[in-house]
C-alpha cells in the first residue's frame, strides 16, 4: 500500500553505521553536491542527523537485493548462471545493467547492401525496466526481486505490484503515482528517470518496429 511505502522511506533505519561510496560516485558524475545538507534535504538524514530507510537503500550496506538468473531454453528447468546483487541501489543498478547487457546479443541483417545491427532487447527498454524495478519496488518487504533471462525473453518480477488504486491501463496512459516518492526524487535529480510517467511508453516505443511488444501483468513485468 502506498501509505506504508511512504512511511517506510521516512522511518529510522535500524542500521546507522552507513557508508555512501557508491552514492558519492553517482552524485559526483552528475556534478551534484552530496554532503550532510543535501542528505537532509533529500530525506536520507533527518534534521537530527539520523539515517532513514531511504539512506539505507542508497548506502553501501543496503540489505535489499535483486536476484538474476539465466536459464537454458524457455523454461526454468536448467540454470546457466545465477547471481545476487547487493549493496547500494546505485551499485545494483550499474552491475545488473552490465549483467544483462553482456547477454544482450547483437544480430545483423542486410537490406540490400546496408547492414542492420539489432540487439535481442532494445537498450532503452532494458534501462527503463530496470529503473522501474528499483525505484517502484515495495521495500517494506525483505524478499528479493527477480530478473529471469530465457532464450526468448527477459522477465522482471517486482515486489508489491501496482500502487493501490492504480490500474495497468492507468500506467499505460502515463499516469504516474509513485510508491517511493523520496527515492524517485533522488533518481530524478540524478537525471536517471523523468517525473512524467514516461517509462512504460519508452519501452513500448522501443518495440514499435519489427518486434513483438512486451507483455505486461500487474504482479510481474515481462519483456518479450
Amino acid at each position: 500500500m502506498e501509505l506504508k511505502s511512504v512511511v517506510f522511506e521516512e522511518m529510522r533505519s535500524l542500521e546507522q553505521d552507513l557508508t555512501f561510496e557508491a552514492a558519492k560516485k553517482e552524485f559526483s558524475e552528475t556534478n551534484i553536491l552530496f554532503g550532510e545538507a543535501q542528505m537532509k534535504t533529500l530525506g536520507i538524514l533527518t534534521h537530527d542527523g539520523v539515517y532513514t530507510n531511504l539512506g539505507l537503500l542508497l548506502s553501501d550496506q543496503c540489505v535489499h537485493t535483486v536476484k538474476a538468473a539465466v536459464f537454458q531454453g524457455t523454461t526454468q528447468n536448467e540454470f546457466k548462471d545465477r547471481k545476487e546483487f547487493s549493496g547500494s541501489l546505485f551499485r545494483q543498478m550499474d552491475e545488473i545493467y552490465d549483467y544483462i547487457d553482456f547477454r544482450n546479443q547483437t544480430h545483423s541483417s542486410f537490406q540490400k547492401l546496408r547492414r542492420i545491427d539489432q540487439r535481442d532487447y532494445p537498450e532503452t527498454a532494458v534501462r527503463e525496466a530496470l529503473l522501474n524495478l528499483l525505484v517502484h519496488r515495495e521495500y517494506a518487504f525483505r524478499a528479493s526481486t527477480f530478473i529471469s533471462l530465457y532464450a526468448d525473453r527477459i522477465k522482471f518480477t517486482s515486489i508489491g505490484g501496482l500502487v493501490s488504486g492504480v490500474t495497468l491501463k492507468d500506467v499505460m496512459m502515463g499516469i504516474s503515482v509513485c510508491r517511493n516518492v523520496k527515492l524517485a526524487n533522488v533518481f530524478y535529480r540524478l537525471e536517471l528517470i523523468e517525473a512524467y510517467g514516461t517509462g512504460m511508453s519508452k519501452i513500448m516505443d522501443a518495440y514499435a518496429k519489427n518486434r513483438r511488444p512486451p507483455r505486461r501483468k500487474t504482479a510481474r513485468r515481462k519483456m518479450r
